[in-house]
């Protein structure tokens, strides 16, 4: 009985080890190289399946992966060329589809001293903000599958702030997660 639970035990660990080893080789393989960071990106849609002339919700957060650490972030989050939030889209095939409206969302950054321009966001917490659009707006009316997702780039520097630690541009980009969308005939 003992020699089998020693089995069962060393086993356990063995396919614990080489899930792990799995899991970091994916992540070494993705498209974007993208190194697990402090900061990482959701994004989720209001459903899976829609019709050509429905409206799309689309809920992007920044989420604090630490689990000690606090980080400011900007607490301006829009979607557009000079913003925060940048929404790419594919098709079945993995071609981009081109938009039909360019979101241009931007704002006067804020001076050094404003300290309520940036939010605190605690271990495990997250801020975030809605998308709404249309199928056709978003230029993905045929039938078909699609994916988005969402970059976000913080378009302050960390020189530019006061407070501290600041996830600021020279952090980079981050993409979310890849979220499928069925537009129906």
């Amino acid at each position: 009985m003992k020699t089998s639970l020693c089995l069962v035990l060393v086993f356990g660990l063995l396919l614990g080890a080489s899930q792990s080893v799995g899991t970091r080789e994916l992540q070494e393989t993705d498209a974007v190289k993208q190194k697990v960071s402090d900061l990482g990106v959701s994004l989720v849609a209001d459903k899976r399946k829609y019709k050509r002339d429905d409206r799309i919700k689309l809920e992007a957060k920044l989420v604090n992966n630490d689990p000690v650490k606090d980080i400011f972030v900007y607490g301006t989050l829009q979607f557009g060329l000079r913003a925060s939030f940048m929404l790419f889209r594919r098709d079945a095939k993995g071609k981009e589809v081109p938009t039909r409206f360019i979101d241009t969302g931007s704002e006067l950054p804020p001076t050094f001293e404003d300290t309520g321009a940036f939010v605190k966001l605690r271990p495990f917490h997250s801020l975030g903000t809605s998308y709404r659009s249309s199928i056709y707006m978003l230029h993905m009316e045929r039938p078909g599958r699609y994916s988005m997702w969402v970059e976000y780039s913080c378009p302050i520097s960390i020189a530019d702030v006061s407070v501290s630690p600041f996830w600021g541009s020279e952090k980079g980009t981050i993409k979310s997660n890849v979220v499928i969308i069925e537009v129906l005939h």
